[in-house]
């Protein structure tokens, strides 16, 4: 199934935006400027 790829590779992508930005955030919130 050609579809359920695509869903698991879009699924990982927003995975991992969601860790960058939940990373970034700590990070922001660690070292208030």
């Amino acid at each position: 199934m050609r579809g359920r790829r695509l869903l698991w590779f879009v699924g990982l992508w927003l995975a991992g935006i969601a860790a960058v930005g939940a990373v970034a955030l700590l990070i922001r919130l660690a070292l208030p400027y």
